[in-house]
């Protein structure tokens, strides 16, 4: 039962972009994040705005304001216009999702959640000058996701 609620929540939390159309819904999705985390309109995205843009992302998904994101409101946070989640998810995907959740209780806390905004920003600054710039888009898309 547990394996089956994980990859129910890994199907969920997991954003499978493989189709071009998809593709150019990911880059759409990655503009308006970048837009709306850019806070001082300088074009680039400093470690602060990331990391305020992920905890909005974190409180807009929580709407029962539990301090946890459950499989429903996983599903919220997938960008608008992004491809459905799998139906089932590869292993791994499910091996991403036990990582997230630390304390296995089938959620993620925001500490958990948190807890991944360092290696996201490092993935999304591809030239590592401590800034994600708007030629990065793609990977602040993934980044800004919690499967990666």
């Amino acid at each position: 039962m547990k394996n089956l609620v994980l990859s129910a929540l890994a199907a969920a939390a997991l954003t499978v972009l493989a189709s071009p159309a998809s593709a150019q819904a990911s880059g759409d999705a990655g503009r308006a994040l970048f837009q709306g985390a850019d806070v001082n309109n300088d074009g680039r995205l400093s470690r602060v705005e990331f990391d305020a843009a992920r905890e909005g992302m974190f409180a807009r998904g929580d709407a029962n304001r539990d301090g946890r994101l459950t499989m429903s409101e996983l599903r919220a946070l997938r960008p608008e216009g992004a491809a459905a989640p799998q139906r089932r998810p590869s292993r791994e995907q499910i091996q991403k999702l036990r990582a997230i959740d630390r304390n296995n209780d089938r959620a993620i806390d925001l500490g958990e959640f948190r807890a991944m905004n360092g290696e996201r920003f490092a993935a999304a600054d591809r030239n590592r000058d401590g800034y994600i710039a708007r030629d990065e888009i793609a990977e602040l898309a993934r980044a800004m996701t919690l499967g990666g």
